[in-house]
């Protein structure tokens, strides 16, 4: 019987041991040589903003006076007053002819009105596109104990790179 329960506790003694080494590594950093280093572009669009100026023509228009319809009005109601004959007339005529004369006033004061034009400078800020390329990584070759091997790294590493070689037990 003792036979039995021996054979069973060797295996699973054995088992444990394999198990442990399995799990087992070791790591450690060396160093290998570069055989060749490729940098990794990448297009990058931006915004510059520019000043665009020119020059326009605006045309001004001299101010508009009251005057012109205002003393229209009142040589219209004079006029309009004095050719009523009765009072009710007269007063009609004082009304006619001032909305007439303050019309016709308007009118003249507005054909003789001028335009005058300047030029003047107008500039605005516009965002063109442009584009560079820049460096985004490097693609890595280097050897180690007679292999080639390929990384991409973020910086350009030399003539040699540090590595982390693993050792674990082949079981």
């Amino acid at each position: 019987m003792l036979k039995y329960s021996v054979i069973p506790l060797l295996a699973l003694c054995s088992a444990v041991t394999q198990a442990d080494h399995r799990h087992y590594s070791h790591s450690t950093t060396r160093l290998a040589w570069v055989t060749q280093v490729s940098p990794i572009y990448e297009r990058i669009t931006y915004s510059v903003p520019r000043e665009q100026c020119w020059q326009e023509t605006v045309a001004y228009e001299e101010r508009h006076s009251n005057t012109a319809p205002i003393l229209g009005a009142i040589l219209g109601g004079a006029l309009g007053n004095e050719l009523g004959h009765h009072k009710s007339n007269k007063r009609v005529g004082t009304v006619v002819g001032a909305v007439l004369g303050a019309s016709v006033a308007t009118d003249i004061s507005r054909q003789r009105r001028g335009h005058h034009y300047q030029t003047i400078d107008r500039c605005e800020i516009q965002d063109h596109r442009e584009w560079r390329e820049e460096i985004v990584g490097y693609n890595v070759s280097y050897r180690y104990q007679g292999e080639i091997y390929h990384t991409r790294l973020p910086y350009n590493p030399g003539k040699q790179i540090e590595i982390e070689v693993n050792v674990t037990p082949h079981g």
